[in-house]
């Protein structure tokens, strides 16, 4: 399952994050201001909506699932 990730060196922490209204799960996490978002994968559905809202390109997919 594909899950989206956020690509810290390209995150520009917005605020507002863009991708955070979009996500219909809320799995864009933003605390502090000046920080990054990052993504809760155990909420993350893999709809690809976060994706398209960030301007800056910085989240993107990441291959999830169990080992062994």
């Amino acid at each position: 399952m594909l899950r989206a990730i956020v690509e810290w060196t390209l995150c520009q922490a917005c605020e507002p994050c863009a991708a955070r209204p979009v996500c219909q799960t809320r799995a864009v996490m933003k605390i502090d201001p000046d920080e990054p978002a990052w993504i809760e994968a155990g909420r993350c559905s893999g709809c690809g909506e976060c994706l398209a809202a960030c301007p800056h390109g910085a989240i993107g997919w990441e291959a999830g699932g169990s080992a062994g």
